[in-house]
């Protein structure tokens, strides 16, 4: 008989743990846009100021899109020389958001999705990104492209025996996706996200791509930031650098009120972190640093959409690329409809010389992408991806 009842109180905990959690498609719709408008718009937020500030953060808090004509005080580092400085004038003249690599290459993923489903092998998805990604495109990105010309195929293209790049910040600004087709179902969106991961990126620097894509998979049922650092943190190996660095910034936050206190604890330890088992690459592009600073913005945003890509995007390093993912993180969170009249207003009058009727004119515009619609509605990627 105890026997019997050990089985049946096993049974039940099981039951317990699987519990299903339910969402309707109206609130999944609205946050998948919220996870696309989020990732848009915290990539044009941050970036002006990319790769500009590296020792020290931007001296004030960026919660606008910035411009090259920017003459204020206190004086800034904003990009001059190309489009970067020059948003508001690009989307007015596109007509919408345009297409830059920290959305597109996950609408190249979407189509590969549509074409071979959701178990596409890296021989699908290489001939993905030979048909469609030849340009805009750098760093581990860019070597992984070229090893695919040279008859290489993921995930070797990732491997630091043939990727110089693979320590690099790449694979966690391209694979946030998989978590919007795996909402809520943790293991799927953070193996696949590792698998496409793999493309681009080796050993440790694969794991804030895991991190990310467990906190935003988990933020379509879970809104409480500090909870979806900690879930984040469970997906990865314990001994990892990105794990030692988000233990860190667990104890800074619950330590320093001012997120400044805490990018300077970080980057004095984790810019140029060696220990006997990891000696990694300084760079400003390192998936290390930049993956740790997405997550000391989310932690010190305090759930705020704003707030929290303001943050990102002022710790400086390659900052629009965690702007771009925090942002799509928070948008999840809120979906498109909880998001503040502030955010939904900077969607709207973003263009240089006009005001849209909806946010970024409901219009995606592929500059960058070849064999790819030039236009798309947004909300026909939304659709697309639920």
């Amino acid at each position: 008989m105890r026997i019997i009842l050990a089985a049946m109180l096993c049974c039940l905990t099981l039951v317990a743990q699987a519990k299903e959690r339910v969402i309707t498609k109206e609130q999944l719709i609205d946050k998948v846009e919220g996870f696309w408008m989020g990732q848009m718009l915290g990539n044009y937020i941050g970036f002006p100021f990319e790769n500009l500030y590296i020792d020290e953060a931007i001296p004030l808090l960026v919660d606008r899109v910035f411009t090259a004509d920017y003459d204020g005080s206190p004086e800034l580092m904003i990009n001059r020389t190309d489009h970067r400085g020059h948003i508001p004038f690009v989307t007015a003249t596109v007509r919408g958001a345009f297409s830059d690599d920290d959305t597109d290459i996950e609408i190249v993923t979407l189509h590969a999705v549509e074409k071979y489903g959701l178990t596409l092998t890296y021989e699908e998805i290489t001939e993905a990104w030979t048909t469609h990604i030849n340009g805009f495109i750098w760093a581990a990105n860019r070597e992984a492209r070229t090893l695919m010309d040279l008859g290489i195929i993921p995930p070797d293209t990732g491997k630091r025996k043939f990727n110089k790049h693979w320590y690099k910040i790449d694979a966690q600004l391209t694979n946030e996706i998989w978590s919007a087709f795996f909402p809520g179902m943790l293991s799927n969106a953070t193996e696949l996200a590792e698998w496409g991961a793999s493309i681009t990126t080796d050993g440790w620097a694969i794991h804030p791509t895991i991190v990310y894509s467990a906190m935003i998979s988990a933020a379509f049922f879970e809104s409480d930031v500090r909870a979806l650092v900690n879930i984040g943190l469970d997906a990865i190996p314990t001994d990892s650098p990105v794990a030692m660095g988000i233990g860190d910034l667990l104890e800074w936050h619950y330590v320093h009120s001012d997120w400044r206190k805490t990018r300077k604890l970080l980057h004095e330890k984790y810019y140029q972190f060696q220990t006997s088992e990891y000696s990694l690459p300084v760079r400003p592009v390192s998936a290390l640093i930049n993956g740790l600073s997405g997550i000391m913005a989310i932690l010190y945003g305090e759930g705020d959409f704003m707030k929290t890509v303001s943050i990102a995007t002022s710790a400086g390093y390659d900052c629009d690329n965690q702007a771009a993912t925090s942002g799509g993180l928070l948008g999840v969170m809120s979906g498109i409809t909880g998001m503040s009249d502030q955010v939904i207003e900077l969607t709207k009058t973003l263009p240089a010389w006009k005001t849209w009727d909806s946010p970024f004119n409901n219009t995606y515009v592929n500059i960058t992408r070849d064999q790819l619609p030039s236009r798309m509605k947004i909300s026909s990627i939304v659709d697309r991806t639920v």
